[in-house]
């Protein structure tokens, strides 16, 4: 439940990050914009980055190569990306040879890849690297590896809360694994839904196993839309596309699907919290080039910009969001978790 010091009316409405225009080869992704865009004198540092799952999936993966575009743009970076790599055994020689090409910078997003990240890391203590995994891992940061996570209490929260003012109930949850992070999701998504809608109702959340079985999340969208439900929530990633598509069949409102489940499932989704990687992506390569990289660990939250959401149709619970945005910014509201 979110702590204020005033119990104002929240609801919704994130103005969008906008998602770029990107297509991502299945395996891996070179940047497009020359070096010598940096301007002359100006230190563009190699960076490579590994997803385990694919770029173009709309969410937990895509975000990172629009985060690395958007730098390149800038002339900040020239980078390289591998997807769909996930697991160690795999990553770790992928790292090595990046690391030993030169790159100033090897990002490994998932929590699939951080013990190839540690591994690889000690092996080359003058590049720097990144791991990402769970609230454990902040404080697992070493002198060449940051560490960061997003806060699953900020992304339920306000997905709850969305949800929530809504007035739809009851509501369904399609969740990936029964991971400590997704059951925080969860368990704060059902805290915002209260806040917003305290006669709202639940049914109970199902795992589908994977965070990519799409099949399996689309049954258990039908399976909980017979049971009467009238929204049906996702983390999103893989499993979104399934719950998107089940839903707009039936013509059932969702929060949570992201853009790669395709227009039919977007008309009938509310909002999607997504992380947004350009802020801490940025402070990374700042880092690097300042000579002060590593030692720390970081969480992306909304009042940091790292989580935002995609923009609600329906004003009134817009203008609720932005009330919940500027009292985290202001620290008048926070989110426990």
């Amino acid at each position: 439940m979110f702590n204020t010091h005033r119990r104002a009316a929240l609801g919704a409405g994130f103005a969008a990050a906008s998602a770029l225009a990107l297509s991502a080869c299945a395996t891996e992704t070179e940047g497009a914009t020359p070096a010598a865009e940096a301007g002359e004198g100006a230190e563009v540092l190699k960076v490579a980055a590994l997803t385990p799952g694919t770029t173009t999936d709309g969410g937990f993966n895509q975000v990172v190569l629009e985060a690395l575009t958007a730098l390149e743009s800038e002339g900040l970076i020239e980078f390289e990306i591998r997807d769909e790599v996930s697991d160690s055994a795999t990553a770790e020689p992928i790292m090595a040879d990046y690391a030993s090409q030169g790159y100033d910078l090897i990002i490994g997003h998932g929590i699939e890849l951080g013990d190839a990240v540690f591994a690889v890391a000690e092996d080359f203590p003058d590049v720097m690297f990144t791991a990402s995994g769970g609230m454990d891992i902040l404080d697992k940061h070493t002198d060449n590896v940051e560490t960061w996570t997003y806060s699953s209490a900020d992304q339920g929260y306000l997905s709850g809360y969305i949800a929530g003012a809504s007035g739809l109930s009851p509501v369904g949850r399609v969740e990936s694994l029964e991971l400590d992070f997704v059951v925080a999701t969860d368990v704060a998504f059902m805290e915002g839904l209260a806040d917003a809608n305290p006669d709202a109702t639940a049914l109970d959340v199902i795992y589908t196993g994977s965070f990519d079985d799409a099949e399996a999340a689309a049954s258990a969208t039908s399976g909980l839309i017979a049971q009467g439900a009238e929204l049906i929530f996702t983390t999103g990633d893989g499993i979104a596309t399934g719950v998107g598509s089940a839903a707009s069949d039936a013509g059932v409102a969702t929060v949570g699907v992201s853009e790669a489940a395709g227009e039919a499932a977007q008309a009938v989704n509310i909002a999607t919290v997504n992380l947004d990687m350009t802020p801490i992506f940025r402070t990374w390569i700042e880092e690097v080039a300042a000579g002060d990289f590593g030692g720390r660990g970081v969480t992306s939250t909304i009042a940091n910009g790292g989580l935002v959401a995609t923009e609600i149709a329906d004003a009134e619970i817009a203008a609720a969001v932005e009330d919940l945005i500027a009292g985290l910014q202001d620290g008048s509201i926070t989110i426990d978790g």
